[in-house]
């Protein structure tokens, strides 16, 4: 699929050379509510109205500076229409159930760029999508704002709202048309909870005889709004947001290497994460022995004092490897977060075999994720301890599901996917994608909104992807 690679670099500047550039990533996953169909004429009107005015500014300003210095200019658009229903009550992904949802995956974006010369340049883009910060409603977000600066072919620098290439299909996440998977392996891409930062970054390209090794750096922080795990009918004692306001400092180092149709990359990378508008993390609860006998006494689970940060070391590879009438890619990606085991550490990789026959591209994807082992431990611990009949009256009245709330609260992940599907090019600009996935619980999972231990379940996802 040559003229995939082709239409990725133009697109998206996959390239680390094409200026000016950038990929996109997926909307963050989180459960499915109802909106009433008068609520989402409204909303829908809003988003469009919001969208619109702030495509007209950016837009009107790249032609302004156009008009002015004669810079060359472009507009693209992408999209994805996505329909995905699932065998289970349970929402995945915040909206994936048994009643069906187009909110996992329809989207709509537009991109300008301006080349004011051949050193300088700027990128806006907006995408409208379910939001990343609360359950219900559509809104439209600045993804990319940031002014480019090439003094020659080995240098780029950026500066602005920009989006690091910590994973392969990171930049290009939200542009459909330039992948065969019907969506990301969440296993892997759920590796960090935002990908765009408001900060800076350089690329270093080593080129040579149809080969290029690259060097990409990047600094920022980004303030988002982390929805916490959910399980329904259970209160948390001590989490009051559904969505939790943080600041993330985020620092890293890319290295990457292509030769033909192979590329390989590895990252390291590291974030800060802070709790943001007066809110606070708290330490991990730890037991308490109240002393009288079992049920009325026995161990209490109890919140510790506030800390400043939680801090997060990461590891990514990958691999992609086009070999015309097959194509594999694979990445692995390591989390080690200290400061808290309700954040827990983990591993997650995925494989993807692709077989390009014309127009179809069948495909296979395995993911894991897998939290660990002190994680793990730990929510077993909560689970298996009964709160203390003495802590359920007065003064603190306790609910006797105390324990278990905190350990739904743990962002815990022990879950494995196997996809089948396929997508269609009806052109080099648009793509139909069928998958069918199945997945399989452990412990827990993070990803659902129930309670799925030792189950699995199915989910049927179909899309229309375009571009133009």
């Amino acid at each position: 699929m040559r003229g995939y690679h082709a239409f990725h670099r133009r697109l998206v500047g996959r390239h680390p050379g094409d200026h000016g550039t950038q990929k996109t990533p997926p909307p963050g996953p989180v459960p499915r509510n109802v909106t009433p169909e008068g609520q989402k004429l409204t909303v829908l009107r809003s988003v469009s109205f919001h969208f619109a005015s702030a495509l007209a500014l950016a837009v009107s300003g790249l032609l302004a500076c156009s008009d002015a210095t004669a810079a060359d200019y472009s507009l693209t658009g992408f999209g994805t229409a996505g329909y995905a229903v699932s065998d289970q009550k349970a929402p995945y992904l915040r909206y994936i159930d048994k009643g069906g949802t187009l909110r996992a995956d329809s989207l709509v974006g537009l991109q300008g760029e301006i080349q004011f010369d051949p050193q300088w340049g700027a990128t806006v883009q907006v995408v409208a999508s379910a939001p990343r910060y609360k359950e219900d409603g559509l809104a439209a977000q600045v993804r990319w704002a940031f002014v480019s600066y090439r003094p020659n072919n080995e240098w780029l620098f950026r500066v602005g709202r920009l989006r690091p290439p910590v994973l392969i299909n990171t930049q290009n996440a939200e542009v459909g048309v330039t992948y065969d998977q019907a969506r990301l392996p969440v296993e892997v891409y759920s590796f960090s909870p935002v990908y765009d930062v408001d900060g800076g970054s350089f690329t270093r390209t080593w080129a040579g005889v149809n080969q290029e090794t690259s060097l990409d750096g990047y600094f920022g922080i980004s303030k988002i709004k982390q929805r916490t795990p959910f399980q329904p009918g259970t209160a948390q004692p001590f989490i009051v947001d559904r969505y939790l306001p943080e600041k993330i400092h985020f620092m890293g180092l890319v290295l990457a290497h292509a030769s033909g149709s192979f590329v390989a990359r590895g990252g390291v990378h590291r974030a800060n994460l802070m709790p943001d508008q007066g809110r606070q993390f708290l330490e991990d609860p730890s037991p308490r022995v109240i002393a009288a006998p079992p049920p009325f006494g026995g161990t209490l689970f109890v919140p510790g004092a506030p800390y400043e940060k939680v801090a997060v070391n990461a590891v990514t590879l990958g691999v992609d490897w086009d070999l015309e009438k097959w194509r594999v890619a694979g990445e692995f990606g390591r989390r080690i977060v200290t400061g808290t085991k309700l954040a827990s550490s983990s591993d997650s990789l995925y494989l993807t075999v692709v077989r390009n026959s014309g127009r179809w591209a069948p495909y296979v994807t395995v993911a894991r994720i897998l939290s660990a082992p002190s994680s793990r431990r730990y929510y077993e611990q909560l689970n298996a301890t009964a709160v203390p009949l003495a802590a359920q009256g007065a003064p603190f009245f306790l609910s006797p599901n105390y324990h278990r709330s905190i350990a739904d609260s743990i962002f815990l992940f022990d879950q494995y996917s196997t996809m089948l599907g396929t997508s269609y090019n009806l052109s080099i600009t648009s793509k139909l994608k069928f998958e069918w996935m199945r997945t399989k619980i452990g412990q827990a999972s993070a990803f659902v909104d129930g309670d799925v231990q030792h189950k699995s379940f199915n989910v049927f996802s179909m899309s229309y992807n375009f571009s133009f």
